[in-house]
């Protein structure tokens, strides 16, 4: 079986249906004699920020001399990209030979969805290449997420909002709960900031698990400076170093750093070695496209794939810090329609000159036409555009060199526009 032959099994496989329960993940994996089994993980869920947590620790835990499997979701360049060892995408002949492997298995009765397939296939990659530890982002809620199975010296809750609400329930309580299932029995659970009765949900089900509840500690870490290039924090707290550059930009990554230097001081007492100079360089060469990514400058265009309401509130914020006049600020932007489309609009359009509006080629966007009536009201001023192509060409077209241009609103958004700045470069 060749790359092509195994990606059109996998694109027949349901990407958008959400199919509850562990069951066709773990029939998968027996028939691969259970390659999760084989490493330690450390499993992160939230609803914001999950990514960039598993991106620095991976990137930390490289540098540190470990061999780091990294599965994440969705992809954003490249179909592979979701599953990496030491920065490395696994080739197109691995996930060609491991599709093989499962074809029985991905075809018959109950089939897997494309996540759950995706699943099987980096937990056996990660197994084949006997990586040290793996680092796991959930794909959605943690309960009954298909990466539920790992065994976890760590689990890592960044915190809960409001998306997905369709399938892990109305309330945030509710979504709390599911990601709380994620605890195993005497291992860490390192939770971050969150409301006090959603943290009381979670400290339910930690006692329930048998989990060891960690709460984030008090900020000891201030950002001392920033620009269109990286920014820089002060450390203040036990044995990590003083100041660290990073090149992830926006302001919501300070919350994440903290958790991302708790979690390596739980490591480091599980029995991981992880020097001073492997958090230095590994966070000043973490690598996670689409997350406030400056793709160009003069005029400057940054990519983001904000697209819950907690996002696009810290994303506002960020454009504000470095853009502070409106006169600059430009917008491309579509949405899934399934998402919370009015607030997120309300929240962003207001704070830009012009707002040029498209749609991805997903089939949950939300079109063109019910975004204009919205931003119609919001008295904007709106360019409608067909598509991302056709929307990047008019956004840039009146750009001046001081100019700022923000793409975002979706993953789906951000991964269409890339390629126009970056081709294929990773």
């Amino acid at each position: 079986m060749n790359y092509t032959d195994a990606r059109q099994i996998l694109q027949r496989l349901p990407s958008l249906e959400v199919k509850p329960g562990l069951a066709r993940t773990e029939h998968l994996l027996a028939a691969i004699d259970h390659p999760e089994n084989s490493f330690p993980a450390v499993h992160v869920v939230g609803t914001n920020g999950k990514g960039s947590v598993v991106a620095m620790l991976a990137s930390v835990l490289s540098r540190a001399g470990y061999r780091v499997g990294c599965f994440t979701s969705p992809d954003l360049v490249d179909f592979r990209d979701r599953i990496v060892i030491d920065d490395k995408w696994i080739s197109k002949e691995e996930l060609a030979r491991i599709v093989e492997q499962l074809h029985p298995q991905l075809v018959e009765g109950d089939c897997p969805t494309l996540f759950e397939a995706m699943t099987a296939i980096a937990f056996e990659h990660f197994s084949r290449n006997k990586v040290d530890i793996a680092v796991v982002e959930a794909g959605l809620g943690g309960r009954f997420d298909a990466t539920n199975v790992v065994t976890p010296i760590l689990c890592i809750l960044t915190n809960v909002g409001r998306d997905h609400l369709q399938v892990l329930g109305s309330s945030l309580l509710q979504v709390a709960w599911e990601k709380a299932g994620i605890g195993k029995p005497q291992v860490p659970f390192l939770v971050g900031k969150l409301p006090s009765d959603v943290e009381q949900v979670v400290i339910e089900e930690c006692r329930r698990n048998e989990a060891v509840l960690v709460q984030l500690e008090e900020p000891e870490i201030e950002r001392i400076a920033f620009d269109w290039e990286h920014v820089s924090y002060r450390i203040g707290k036990g044995d990590l170093p003083r100041r660290i550059d990073s090149p992830l930009l926006g302001g919501c990554q300070l919350e994440n750093l903290r958790i991302t230097l708790q979690a390596i001081e739980l490591m480091r007492k599980a029995g991981f070695t992880i020097p001073n100079t492997a958090i230095v360089c590994g966070l000043a060469e973490v690598h996670w496209p689409g997350r406030f990514e400056v793709v160009q400058r003069s005029p400057t265009i940054v990519l983001d794939g904000a697209h819950n309401l907690p996002g696009v509130l810290a994303l506002r914020e960020d454009v504000r810090r470095y853009v502070p006049e409106k006169e600059h600020r430009h917008l491309l932007f579509g949405v899934l329609a399934d998402k919370e489309v009015i607030p997120i609009c309300n929240t962003l359009f207001p704070s830009f000159e012009t707002v040029t509006l498209t749609q991805s080629h997903s089939a949950r966007a939300a079109s063109v036409k019910d975004l204009a009536q919205l931003a119609s009201s919001l008295n904007s001023v709106v360019v409608e555009s067909a598509d991302v192509k056709n929307g990047v060409s008019v956004a840039c077209a009146s750009l001046g060199t001081e100019d700022f241009l923000l793409i975002t609103g979706s993953i789906t958004i951000v991964r269409e526009a890339r390629p126009f700045f970056l081709g294929g470069a990773v």
